[in-house]
């Protein structure tokens, strides 16, 4: 019976044993996620720095993009408030055949609705689908004729889901325009 307890406290012993080398393997296998929660949030910190300098640029950017499109729109005016002028005095002297320093081919680019007309039916003159959109999309109106027009209605109140309406015109488009005039 000696020799049986013998064997039961070795077969203890080893088993004990077994448990604690198990135990410290798990120990050094067990992953420390202290670590792993500050290596997440330095790499968070330092994306979180990249956006803030994405977005300070994309700032500076548009920036510039606006004082651009300033310029360029500034400009425009000017050109066009240029030309109101020579078409006012060229208004003003339809009777006479005084020409105010204007080169002839610019003179010659002034076509009337029926010339325009004239125009798209002799380069179309086989295609009645495309002469019938065109019916249906209203008249075609020259970009300053457009823009007195969206000025004219937007200072009387029209909104501009009606002005794109009755012009055949992009909502975007009036309200930009609109904008512009203001």
């Amino acid at each position: 019976m000696a020799v049986f307890f013998a064997c039961i406290i070795l077969i203890g012993i080893g088993i004990t044993i077994l448990s604690l080398i198990l135990m410290l393997y798990e120990k050094k296998k067990l992953h420390d996620y202290r670590i792993d929660l500050k290596n997440k949030k330095d790499q968070l910190i330092n994306v979180i720095e990249d956006a803030e300098e994405l977005i300070d640029e994309m700032n500076r950017f548009s920036d510039y993009a606006v004082t651009q499109i300033e310029e360029k729109n500034n400009t425009l005016l000017d050109t066009i408030s240029k030309a109101d002028l020579r078409i006012q005095k060229l208004d003003s002297l339809s009777g006479e055949d005084i020409i105010l320093n204007v080169p002839e081919p610019v003179l010659a680019a002034v076509y009337d609705e029926a010339s325009i007309t004239r125009i798209l039916e002799e380069d179309n003159p086989n295609n009645d689908n495309k002469k019938s959109d065109h019916q249906n999309k209203g008249k075609v109106l020259t970009f300053d004729i457009k823009r007195r027009e969206i000025i004219k209605l937007a200072k009387a109140g029209m909104d501009s889901t009606e002005i794109a309406r009755i012009l055949n015109c992009g909502k975007g488009e009036i309200e930009l325009i609109a904008r512009m005039g203001r």
